[in-house]
């Protein structure tokens, strides 16, 4: 049962990335359109997603058992994931807000860039949290390596 909410969970969190990517891109360009501000000044919250895709991807291609089997960071990766496409998808979605109506853009922007910082956290830590378990993973291999070699 843990290997198959695992997998689950490891597939998940690919798809969510790519959502919270999307979204995040569309408010973010959204934002700059209306504060007629240069494209380029949404490349440090575009950041963290490119950094954890690249970790994402290494993970796959090396095939880091620390990180992959680990079902703790994939359900963590799943849950920040998902928390950033709900608070986007409530800052386009949600009509009831009071400046979404107030200013008739479509979009409540001081709602999504109260959260912004919040999101840089959390995918820079799940960064950290990657290449920690990485490193992880490769002790655990080099002991019992070492332990086989001993015998």
């Amino acid at each position: 049962m843990k290997i198959i909410f695992n997998w689950l969970f490891y597939g998940l969190k690919f798809l969510l990335l790519i959502a919270a990517l999307g979204l995040t891109l569309f408010v973010l360009i959204r934002m700059n359109v209306r504060l007629e501000k240069n494209m380029m000044s949404i490349l440090p919250e575009l950041i963290p997603f490119v950094l954890l895709l690249i970790l994402f991807i290494v993970n796959m291609i090396f095939k880091q058992k620390g990180v992959n089997e680990n079902i703790f960071y994939n359900l963590t990766c799943c849950l920040v994931l998902a928390t950033i496409v709900c608070v986007t998808l409530r800052a386009v979605l949600d009509t009831n807000m009071v400046l979404n109506e107030k200013y008739g853009y479509g979009v409540d922007f001081n709602f999504f860039d109260n959260f912004v910082a919040y999101i840089n956290i959390m995918l820079y830590g799940l960064s950290i949290a990657n290449i920690l378990f990485v490193f992880r993973g490769k002790d655990k291999n080099v002991e019992k390596s070492k332990e086989l070699k001993n015998a």
